[in-house]
């Protein structure tokens, strides 16, 4: 079975934040893994390279652990028992991590010294006074040091596998590109409808006819909402701010659209109450124009080139995955 996934963040970053988080959070106990020695499958192989149930096992931990430690909350038993059941999406993401760090070392990435120094040291000054590192390593969920140094660099190589893909990216799409990408996706750069509409809201019918006449005689709207107003807009003259229609209730949604701009209309009935309206800013829908949206075009078009291109990496990596060894609890 081969799994091919869109990678549409990138993963070596957020890998990285789990597992320092990971050790920064310092769990007390590792928790029960597989038994490697009545059954130690393979899970993941592209080509010579073969990740086993063992070691899918504690990488898995160790992404727990910075959920967990994001999360901000001690890592326990029942936590790892609730999470468990995500192990399949893991493996979708490590079957894209180890494509890509093949690709890294087909390509000659090495990782960075200076950053895998500055990760370690990072760890290290978090540490407690008196406490070993190689314990907390353990604690972490890592086998060993060696496994921590090695998730580090592989993190670093794949992002900057990462960067040079989105360089070329960038490098190669052309101005053309960009102009037909937003064409194609101009819903992407439209506006919605938007109206912008005062209110009075009370109680009573009455009231809500007493108000209409005397805005019709010249009373300020913002003042009136201030001493009859019952909802929390009448601190601000019943300022609704700017909104689309379909965000509201469909009485008062009815109303606005058929107000004319800056005249008082009302009462209009809601589950709320009677409302007295002042529609005082109206904006058509509309496409931005490509001047306007050239750049955020260009992004979007830089981000489905780096896309497809990583999913070219991953698609034509050859990872093979077998579920059926996958490590349980």
């Amino acid at each position: 079975m081969t799994i091919h996934t869109r990678v549409r963040a990138l993963p070596a970053r957020l890998l990285a934040s789990l597992f320092v988080a990971a050790i920064l959070a310092l769990g007390s106990a590792a928790f029960a893994q597989s038994d490697a020695t009545t059954s130690d499958k393979v899970v993941i192989r592209l080509g010579s390279r073969e990740e086993r149930a063992s070691e899918i096992d504690w990488r898995f931990g160790v992404t727990l652990r910075g959920v967990a430690a994001q999360q901000g909350q001690p890592y326990s038993e029942a936590f790892e028992a609730s999470m468990w059941e995500l192990l399949p999406y893991y493996i979708e993401q490590r079957v894209q991590e180890v494509a890509l760090a093949a690709e890294a070392q087909r390509r000659g990435i090495v990782p960075n010294l200076d950053e895998l120094n500055a990760t370690m040291d990072r760890i290290k000054a978090g540490l407690a006074e008196g406490q070993e590192f190689e314990a907390v390593v353990n604690a972490a969920g890592f086998p060993s040091e060696a496994a921590l140094q090695g998730m580090i660099e592989e993190a670093d190589v794949i992002k900057q596998l990462l960067d040079a893909v989105h360089a070329d990216a960038e490098a190669s799409v052309t101005d053309e590109e960009v102009h037909v990408r937003y064409l194609a996706e101009r819903g992407r750069f439209s506006e919605p409808e938007q109206y912008c509409a005062r209110h009075i809201l009370v109680s009573e019918e009455a009231v809500a006819q007493e108000l209409v006449a005397q805005l019709a005689g010249g009373a300020d709207f913002a003042a009136l909402a201030a001493e009859y107003g019952t909802d929390a807009t009448n601190t601000r003259g019943g300022d609704l701010g700017c909104f689309e229609v379909s965000r509201m209730v469909p009485e008062f949604a009815n109303a606005v659209v058929a107000a004319p701009v800056g005249e008082s209309v009302g009462p209009v009935a809601s589950q709320f109450g009677y409302h007295v309206v002042l529609v005082y800013d109206h904006t058509p829908a509309r496409v931005r124009p490509f001047s306007e949206v050239k750049d955020e075009a260009r992004e979007f078009a830089v981000a489905l080139a780096t896309n497809a291109a990583i999913d070219g990496i991953v698609n034509g990596a050859g990872v093979t995955v077998y579920p059926e060894n996958l490590p349980t609890r």
